[in-house]
């Protein structure tokens, strides 16, 4: 009969990772056994069918687990020094180890239960229309375990059951050992003569004999085994440590050796003694198990975020500042293109004046904002409120003490507010040359905002220009210490620190100019037809390692699962928002370091794996085989890891709604692609005329972030100007037309900065 549930064996790390709660690694790959790496907590398991059942899921993985968990490197080679068949000891060792995991997670007991009696009805151990009473004591001993002792069918005599005594006793891997060499001597015997009597000896495991009929399959169920903590010594402190340097050097290549080829969880092995008894139910489940393996499944790639260092990949403020300076200065003394020194000196002078004239009207909206931040922030604070009572009589309250018993005065309590902090990713990619000036100007009034009100914050500007990387120090592989299968950024992947609260006046003034000079000349250079035109922006260059490049975004978020744990350290941050700002998704996918000949492979679904990253964190995992899904995965972990909220802004210049932007957000997978409905189509059209903007909130669609915006770039203008002046003999209709205008205006340039007073608020 076919089992009602079906399911992902992927999903299944979860339980393992839950079973090993040491934060042990899960991984699925192509290979016939499971193995486990010591060094790195990583277990590896096969990629079984599809069609496995639950339990039957369940208790492999459990089972693995378990083995990771209890079972040591060394127990083979000791059961091999003493000539112990290595099925005998893998069926011993088995019932040890599944007797901890059950005893560690009682809820597992089920899923032992129903996965045995699965595989024992589909003849994984090759007893089907056989006598178990036939087999020898070890096959015995075996499906009595795996049937969590409560088959009836096989049988024990007195003296074998001091082995099913033995067993239901182990602890340690010392006892495995003991008992397995016992029943390597007693099931040889039992070979050559059947039935025959045994002599064998217990000295060492003392304790009452018990009869058979003694034992119901209840009580057996029921034992209550002794209490332990689960945990192993790691094989160093068994074999103890050795001081000498030659000896710490042959670790350290034997630990580089076993991240390559991490160990068997069990205990199989090519030690077999053809002249001694084996286990066949044994042998028959290990080649059984090849049958559930799915061996046209793609293999699994897994890489891990590379922790970073600052230096490696941030151009500090102080460094912006003195690249500008430098250039400027020998901007004024030489001229700039074509144009002589004293044209560049005087457009200089006109720049600065316009900064400044910027600066002047978006102070007027930073107060405003700053006030409608201070009265939402009260309300909130009010609305959490308590009250209490002092102990203190209230006078106007003793005329009801004779049917109140409330007459004290109460005392009002607002808690405090929480601390709040802001970083911000800009995109300073080639296409964001027309939207980057109204985006630098709302970028600017929202660090002014956040200085006002005291927020710490963060701005940077995420690019792979080479002439920045080349400007500052090379991204050499030498210069970053890369673990066996972290994820690597770019060569000239750079962040470029554009403001931050941990500025002085003086530089937080100098570099906003630097910025609002930079973004002019770049975002009119291009829409301006004659460079020579009159126009002060044209007179004015910058320094070349400021170019705009690609989008290397994935690298960015990449780099943000180191920035801002330090960000939330450094200030003590209780809300932590981080805000994107870009006009579309990452060009750059993810390689992973692998040593030896390919130090960096491209991780891409043309490889033919299946691709994960992986939290060195919490061990999520994440399916990324696109560029695209490894983005959205990037910033579920971001979420997940520190608590942030994430913010998207995508900023499009066209007129009408970019339908490519929301196929993921808003559409349905059909034959393996987003299909957004006719219906939400329209809806979105209809949302965009009317507020040129798009709303996506998580929870009532697909998207990663907290909440994402997709908003015309004419939105992102800065706009605080008075009413047009109207005609002479103007009516209240033109008037009310006017104010309306100016009033939209006014908000639209104001959205970005009224979201993120919502946040923070």
């Amino acid at each position: 009969m076919r089992q009602k549930y079906i399911v992902n064996k992927e999903s299944k790390s979860y339980l393992a990772n839950l079973l090993a709660t040491e934060s042990l690694e899960v991984q699925y790959k192509k290979t016939q056994t499971a193995s486990f790496d010591v060094k790195n907590r990583i277990l590896t398991l096969p990629i079984w069918k599809k069609d496995l059942s639950e339990p039957v899921t369940d208790l492999f993985v459990a089972h693995e687990v378990g083995h990771a968990l209890y079972t040591p490197m060394s127990l083979l080679t000791k059961a091999h020094k003493q000539k112990i068949n290595h099925s005998i000891v893998n069926v011993v060792e088995d019932a040890r180890i599944e007797k901890l995991i059950k005893r560690r997670y009682n809820g597992l007991r089920q899923s032992f239960i129903r996965g045995y009696r699965e595989l024992i009805a589909k003849n994984f151990f090759g007893t089907v229309d056989k006598d178990i009473n036939d087999y020898l004591l070890i096959d015995r001993l075996n499906i009595h375990f795996k049937s969590s002792h409560i088959s009836s069918d096989v049988e024990f005599t007195n003296e074998e059951m001091r082995f099913v005594k033995m067993i239901e006793e182990l602890e340690t891997p010392e006892d495995v050992i003991k008992v397995s060499k016992l029943l390597q001597e007693y099931c040889n015997v039992e070979r050559e003569e059947k039935g025959r009597d045994q002599e064998i000896n217990f000295d060492d495991h003392e304790y009452e004999e018990v009869k058979p009929e003694e034992l119901t399959d209840e009580e057996k169920e029921n034992a209550q085994p002794l209490n332990t903590d689960g945990t192993m010594k790691d094989e160093a402190e068994e074999e103890g440590e050795e001081g000498d340097a030659s000896s710490n050097n042959k670790k350290d290549k034997e630990e580089e050796i076993q991240q390559r080829d991490p160990v068997s969880t069990g205990v199989a092995g090519k030690t077999d003694n053809l002249d001694q008894a084996i286990s066949e139910t044994d042998r028959n489940w290990e080649s059984m198990r090849d049958e559930i393996l799915d061996k046209d499944a793609k293999n699994n790639e897994y890489a891990y975020l590379h922790k970073f260092n600052q230096k490696d990949i941030i151009v500090d403020y102080k460094d912006v500042i003195r690249d500008f300076n430098k250039h400027w200065a020998h901007m004024l003394d030489n001229g700039s293109y074509y144009r002589e020194p004293e044209r560049t000196k005087q457009a200089f002078v006109s720049a600065k004046t316009e900064y400044k004239k910027f600066a002047k009207r978006s102070l007027k909206t930073v107060m405003y904002l700053v006030k409608e931040f201070e009265q939402k922030k009260s309300a909130a604070l009010y609305a959490r409120a308590s009250s209490d009572k002092t102990g203190v009589i209230d006078p106007l309250k003793l005329h009801s003490y004779k049917y109140a018993d409330d007459v004290f005065k109460r005392l009002t309590i607002i808690p405090d507010g929480k601390n709040h902090g802001l970083m911000l990713l800009l995109d300073w990619s080639g296409s964001m040359h027309d939207k980057i000036l109204p985006t630098v100007e709302q970028l600017i009034n929202l660090t002014m905002f956040c200085r006002k009100i005291n927020v710490p914050y963060e701005v940077y500007a995420f690019t792979n220009n080479s002439e920045n990387s080349r400007h500052y120090r090379e991204f050499k592989d030498d210069n970053v210490k890369y673990k066996l299968g972290d994820t690597r950024v770019d060569g000239d992947f750079r962040l470029i620190n554009w403001s931050s609260s941990r500025m002085n006046n003086k530089d937080y003034e100098t570099n906003l100019f630097n910025l609002y000079a930079l973004a002019n000349s770049i975002g009119g250079f291009r829409s301006r037809r004659n460079m020579f035109d009159d126009n002060i922006w044209d007179d004015i260059t910058y320094p070349q390692n400021y170019h705009m490049s690609s989008t290397p975004l994935n690298d960015a978020l990449i780099a943000f699962h180191t920035l801002v744990p330090e960000f939330i350290s450094k200030y003590n941050i209780d809300k932590m928002n981080t805000i994107i700002l870009t006009d579309g998704y990452s060009d750059s996918g993810c390689k992973r370091y692998e040593p030896d000949h390919i130090r960096y492979r491209d991780w891409a679904p043309s490889n033919g794996l299946n691709t994960y990253f992986v939290s060195r964190k919490n061990k999520r995992q994440y399916k990324s085989n696109s560029s695209r899904s490894f983005t959205r995965n990037l910033i579920e972990n971001l979420r997940y890891e520190t608590g942030t909220k994430v913010v998207g802004f995508y900023i499009q210049s066209r007129k009408g709604v970019d339908m490519w932007q929301h196929q993921e957000t808003h559409g349905k997978i059909d034959n393996g692609y987003y299909n957004v409905s006719e219906k939400t189509r329209q809806n979105l059209h209809q949302e965009w005329k009317k507020n040129k903007c798009i709303v996506t909130e998580r929870g009532k669609h697909n998207t990663p972030y907290d909440e994402h915006y997709t908003i015309a770039s004419q939105s992102m203008k800065v706009s605080d100007e008075a009413m047009a002046t109207p005609s002479e003999n103007a009516k209240t209709g033109e008037l009310k037309r006017l104010f309306a205008k100016s009033r939209t205006g006014s908000l639209q340039s104001r959205f970005v900065l009224n979201r993120f007073i919502k946040l923070v608020a």
